[in-house]
């Protein structure tokens, strides 16, 4: 499982998401998946999001991710 937390208008990905608290969405863990195929799967690109992070770590698009990575995403402007 990955936890994807969402910042700025990438909250209304989640539906339940509450202003002012912290919106996580769980994403399942696909071997050999790369930061960039994450955010296609979930209909976003690269001109959309800002400052993003894999552990606390700037993502690079091509960045494979691992099971129980933590994805930081920030909306762009």
């Amino acid at each position: 499982m990955i936890e994807v937390l969402l910042y700025g208008g990438l909250k209304k990905l989640v539906v339940e998401s509450i202003p002012n608290a912290n919106t996580i969405m769980l994403c399942e863990y696909i071997e050999g998946e790369q930061f960039h195929d994450l955010l296609r799967r979930l209909g976003l690109n690269l001109e959309i999001v800002g400052d993003c992070y894999i552990n606390y770590t700037p993502a690079n698009p091509d960045s494979v991710l691992h099971d129980l990575d933590l994805i930081e995403l920030n909306q762009q402007g």
